[in-house]
């Protein structure tokens, strides 16, 4: 199995979190950059959905690269990164620079992706789709480059969810972008705040572009032709999916019932039909 944690990777994480240390989720920072025991996890659960034996993979947003490793691991021929902030890219190419068959592109929010058409067998889409300047397009381009009988895996926060999982904050998600920005930029001028809270009111602007609803991510589906499968939890104690209220899961696996599960996730895949 792969080093996870090179020194040259290490190096690149302090550096990205100098004068850090104090902020409230530090210790989550760290963990989120160095961990790949939940990267692990994914990749067992979507080879049960597609052998990655031999796969060529794409992870868009790939962070810190241990999704990369995690596909690598697991046998996939070829694993591809891509991501628009410069210091994670550099983060994912410290961290992979000695793994044969792993690569690194970094590429602007709406950049065409260097991938040939219908070339990929298993996408990646972990908490990306919420950030995007354009959900259709984004989409759009990683069907261009699905090959036929491959999957994309979307995860993202559902708006259905009252609480900003990203932040913290109750509220964000019920309201439209800009006026939620707005209101808790607001709120983070009223005196007596905790340095914690006022801090997380500020950081919420541009946080997101995209509330996710699984209406939304149905008719995106049904605008590229693409078929959409939910997924659920199951009695796996390894399952990545996020733990729910029991109720709230048994909502998510009706016909109606998944467009309004108070779900703090969604999980999907997406298949080209032609």
């Amino acid at each position: 199995m792969t080093d996870p944690t090179p020194p040259a990777f290490l190096e690149a994480v302090q550096s990205y979190l100098a004068g850090r240390e104090a902020q409230f989720n530090y210790e989550a920072l760290v963990h989120t950059f160095t961990d790949i025991e939940r990267f692990h996890r994914w990749a067992g659960y979507m080879d049960r959905l597609r052998p990655l034996d031999g796969a060529r993979v794409l992870s868009s947003g790939c962070g810190a690269g241990g999704s990369l490793l995690a596909y690598s691991d697991a046998g996939a021929a070829l694993v591809e990164g891509v991501e628009v902030d410069a210091q994670f890219a550099h983060m994912a190419r410290s961290r992979v620079a000695d793994v044969e068959g792993v690569e690194v592109h970094e590429l602007a929010p709406e950049a065409r992706l260097p991938i040939p058409d219908r070339s990929v067998d298993l996408i990646e889409s972990m908490d990306v789709i919420e950030h995007v300047p354009d959900d259709e397009r984004y989409l759009r381009e990683l069907r261009r480059v699905l090959a036929p009988g491959g999957i994309i895996l979307v995860v993202t926060p559902n708006r259905i969810w009252p609480v900003e999982q990203h932040l913290g904050i109750a509220g964000p998600p019920w309201l439209p972008i800009g006026l939620a920005d707005t209101i808790f930029g607001l709120l983070a001028l009223l005196p007596g705040l905790s340095a914690d809270r006022r801090q997380k009111y500020r950081e919420l602007r541009g946080m997101r572009t995209q509330n996710m609803s699984m209406w939304r991510l149905r008719r995106l589906a049904k605008r590229l032709d693409l078929h959409m499968t939910v997924l659920h939890r199951t009695d796996d104690p390894g399952d990545p999916l996020p733990v729910d209220d029991p109720r709230a899961e048994q909502l998510l696996r009706t016909w109606w019932g998944k467009y309004v599960a108070p779900v703090k996730s969604l999980a999907v895949t997406f298949e080209r039909r032609s």
